[in-house]
């Protein structure tokens, strides 16, 4: 469609020559895409940014939570970056099909570091306020629009179509040894040091992330557009999605479960701190859980590399979270609302995988950048779901709330499987 302009090969690996067949069916088979350094630079900035978003997340909630002792002001803060990553992330994906990704990647996460360390002065100076973190939530919106689908046309690039299953889901390894730890560490941490001293470290952390990216030569393929307006561009993408109905039907699978089944996460302060009575400690413990989960379902996908019948075990894995759910939502407490997270975490981190693998795997490399925007897009629709879910616990409260999110995605995904064939059908 457009003509290339190679500048670096990725996909060559370094370190010690090994034959990929082999690695690829024996036991190291499940960190295959490591071989290749400069992905191996890229895991570790997703580890590393990950692990700050994590403890962000349960630091910044516990501050709203404190400040207002307010679930509905937890979904106001945390749905400030919605709309935002809504308006920029076609435009990100569309620059990231243009520029050089690595830099786009480097400008992003510096801007990151920036928005948080002003943050965490104004908390250190006790000059915080509630709009000061809506704010943030909202540059951090624009942050991701940019960050997200660069990072994932990203790995197709540094490690080639074969290693890309991958490579997606050794990043979700990354992802959900944060899920696990970091929650954790912040829950003990806000006791130890205080919440200005956890912002600290968070900042530390997204400076370490610039650091890795910087590692990675700052070159790659770009596609040459020189003639071609960016509006076109991004129209293209949006056009490829229209007239393909697999693609069209996984980023509707992509969609539900944000809206009706994420909030349980922003809803997680509440479960510890009103439902349970388990403070600070338990919101880590339960976060934890989540990522405990996850951590399996992800290194399972892992180990199983390019294997077939992704379809049926996407809409399995889906199930499985919706249920978990539903499981939740009725736990009276702590012990067996741990046990529901795991299997909560374990089928949403194995459905979105393959809901990411399938989507990249079904699309032309030139257009996986505009097509992968429009998937992270749907993440800014999590606060058509947080807002009234936010509302809801309000009203009926958190289990309740959490109970029937869980009920409408398993019901949605019963129906998928039997309407469409042909994702069961996807290898």
């Amino acid at each position: 469609m457009y003509p290339r302009k190679p500048q670096i090969d990725y996909t060559d690996s370094s370190g010690p020559e090994q034959n990929s067949s082999q690695l690829r069916r024996g036991w190291l088979a499940p960190f295959s895409s490591l071989r290749n350094r400069h992905y191996r630079w890229l895991w570790l900035g997703i580890f590393f940014f990950v692990h700050g978003m994590q403890m962000q997340s349960v630091a910044g909630g516990w501050l709203v939570y404190t400040m207002t002792d307010s679930a509905w002001a937890l979904g106001v803060v945390t749905s400030g970056w919605g709309i935002p990553l809504i308006v920029f992330s076609l435009f990100g994906g569309t620059i990231a099909d243009r520029v050089r990704k690595r830099n786009l990647l480097m400008v992003s996460q510096i801007a990151a570091c920036l928005v948080t360390l002003v943050i965490t002065i104004l908390i250190t100076t006790d000059r915080i306020a509630l709009w000061h973190l809506f704010v943030s939530s909202m540059l951090f919106g624009v942050i991701f629009a940019f960050v997200m689908p660069a990072r994932q046309a990203f790995i197709m690039e540094l490690v080639g179509k074969e290693d890309m299953p991958n490579a997606i889901a050794l990043g979700a390894i990354a992802m959900n040894i944060c899920r696990i730890a970091s929650p954790a560490i912040a829950g003990i941490l806000l006791k130890l040091i205080g919440i200005p001293g956890v912002y600290w470290l968070i900042v530390i952390t997204y400076g370490i992330v610039v650091a890795t990216t910087f590692m990675i030569p700052p070159g790659g393929t770009m596609i040459a557009r020189p003639d071609v307006p960016m509006m076109e561009d991004l129209m293209q993408g949006v056009k490829y999605v229209r007239g393909n109905i697999i693609i069209l039907t996984l980023l509707m699978m992509a969609f539900i479960p944000i809206l009706v089944a994420m909030p349980y996460q922003m809803l997680m302060p509440v479960f510890a701190r009103s439902v349970f009575q388990a403070g600070e400690t338990g919101l880590g413990l339960l976060m934890s859980a989540v990522g405990g989960g996850a951590l399996f379902g992800s290194a399972l996908i892992a180990s199983l590399g390019n294997f077939k019948r992704k379809g049926v075990l996407m809409l399995l894995a889906g199930i499985i979270f919706g249920i978990a759910l539903i499981l939740f939502g009725l736990s009276k407490a702590l012990l067996p609302a741990f046990f529901c997270l795991l299997f909560v975490g374990a089928g949403s981190s194995m459905f979105m995988t393959l809901a990411n693998t399938l989507l990249m795997d079904n699309t032309p490399e030139e257009l996986i950048g505009r097509v992968m925007s429009i998937y992270i897009m749907t993440f800014g629709l999590m606060p058509l779901g947080m807002l009234p879910a936010g509302a809801l616990a309000e009203a009926f409260g958190a289990p309740f709330t959490v109970g029937v999110g869980g009920f409408i995605l398993t019901l949605f995904l019963i129906v998928i499987s039997i309407s469409q064939p042909g994702v069961r059908r996807l290898r």
